[in-house]
């Protein structure tokens, strides 16, 4: 960590071992402010955030950053290397007049990809398949595929840039496509071709129900025992969103009674999960370690974009990436 001096840019990056160096970042910044102080902090120098000094942009990929954080550092902007803000107290950020940034469009494409890859391993069951095989077995009774995935019909819980890439590729198939989104008007959905949708009605009609919320307070634990007992017997359930928005104990339930024909999951309840979690090792859960973002363009647009966008917002302006943009009337 560096003393601050007064007539220098302090940027400080909380997750450099998130990407493995700040290289990309450190020069986003010095393109804008020539000479500046960057200070990467290391995983054994973030036990005690409130040590880090006065800094004007704080970085994070997933290190929390709450009011006592805020009070400690003063910075004016924080950005979110995410597409979400979770992990951010953004109530205390905008009473603080702190601009909050995140990166929506960086891993479009990657997300939709995983989503319907997920989704179409798992309609055709072919974990089951695999683990049959590897086995020793060799018998295409084992697993019964529920029909073509054309003939299913997919539904978004949650209709913004990442279910619409995937809603693309389910389309080219001629799946019908159905979403509920509760902040994005129902001609708006079927603007973007899909079947707006009731709540309730989306878990009752969806063969492929895809999560694409954001984790709030009321999203927490949105699918549980009630919501899943309304989906088909043998429907898929893939999440790229939030863990926290599934009731992991209730879906455990739904696949061992045979509601569910499988379940995709980038991201659970707790990351890493431990050993002994119940929805790893089985053959109709694919989880994957929250990846679905990464691929090596996708990283390098999320470094340079949000590091753009902490430089736009620093200097006062609103862009794609500012999440409170009443914080610079603060």
């Amino acid at each position: 960590m560096t003393d601050q001096q007064p007539d220098k840019i302090r940027i400080v990056h909380l997750d450099p071992d998130g990407f493995g160096d700040a290289s990309m970042e450190r020069a986003v910044f010095e393109a804008a402010y020539g000479d500046i102080i960057f200070d990467a902090i290391w995983p054994d120098e973030r036990s005690d955030l409130a040590g880090i000094g006065p800094a004007h942009v704080l970085l994070t990929h997933y290190t929390e950053i709450d009011d006592a954080a805020m009070e400690a550092i003063s910075p004016e902007v924080i950005v979110r290397y995410a597409t979400g803000v979770d992990g951010v107290d953004l109530e205390a950020a905008t009473r603080r007049g702190i601009r909050v940034t995140r990166i929506p469009e960086y891993c479009d494409a990657e997300v939709g990809e995983h989503v319907f890859a997920m989704a179409l391993a798992l309609w055709r069951r072919l974990p089951q398949y695999d683990a049959h095989v590897d086995a020793g077995g060799w018998d295409f009774h084992h697993a019964a595929p529920g029909g073509s995935i054309a003939e299913a019909t997919f539904g978004f819980l949650g209709y913004g840039r990442k279910a619409r890439s995937a809603a693309r590729l389910a389309r080219a198939l001629g799946c019908p496509i159905i979403a509920h989104d509760p902040h994005i008007p129902g001609d708006a959905i079927a603007a973007a071709e899909a079947e707006p949708v009731a709540f309730d009605d989306l878990f009752a009609r969806a063969d492929v129900l895809s999560l694409h919320s954001p984790l709030t307070p009321e999203t927490q634990d949105m699918v549980n025992a009630r919501t899943l007992g309304l989906m088909r017997p043998g429907a898929v359930l893939v999440n790229s969103a939030r863990g926290r928005i599934i009731d992991e104990h209730a879906l455990v339930a739904a696949l061992d009674a045979g509601q569910l024909g499988g379940a995709g999951l980038d991201v659970l309840t707790a990351e890493p999960p431990p050993a002994e979690h119940p929805l790893l090792g089985r053959e109709d859960v694919i989880v994957t370690p929250h990846a679905a973002w990464y691929s090596r363009e996708a990283e390098r647009r999320c470094r340079e974009l949000g590091s753009q966008y902490a430089v736009e917002a620093l200097e006062g302006r609103v862009s794609e990436g500012l999440v409170n943009p009443e914080a610079l009337n603060e």
